[in-house]
């Protein structure tokens, strides 16, 4: 799957966005991919978005932790600058995708929920 693509689940209240190996820089078509979900959140006043960045088991942990957390605030930052309140954006804990092998773009995605 190339980096950005819209994941075929996305909706108005979930989007999925995938990043480059080792990069926290946002996909170019990103907001495409998250245009539905920014225009419920816009007209939700009240709603609220959890952001969960994945990484896969391969490789050193830490850096990988790390990374996730880079590409969720990456995306936070991205809503931010249309528009939507950080206090309504919530991260997650960095969590290991799991059943994929290291290089699978599953490992190297920032989920979005809207609440």
């Amino acid at each position: 799957m190339p980096s950005g693509d819209l994941n075929p689940g996305s909706d108005a209240r979930h989007a999925r966005l995938y990043f480059d190996t080792g990069s926290a820089q946002m996909p170019a078509n990103a907001e495409d991919n998250f245009r539905a979900l920014l225009a419920t959140m816009q007209a939700e006043p009240a709603s609220r978005a959890v952001i969960s960045g994945f990484h896969d088991a391969s490789g050193d942990a830490a850096v990988n932790s790390e990374l996730s957390k880079q590409r969720a605030e990456a995306v936070r930052d991205a809503l931010v600058a249309h528009g939507i309140a950080s206090g309504r954006l919530d991260l997650e804990k960095p969590a290991v995708s799991t059943g994929g092998v290291a290089g699978d773009p599953e490992g190297r995605r920032v989920e979005v929920a809207i609440q």
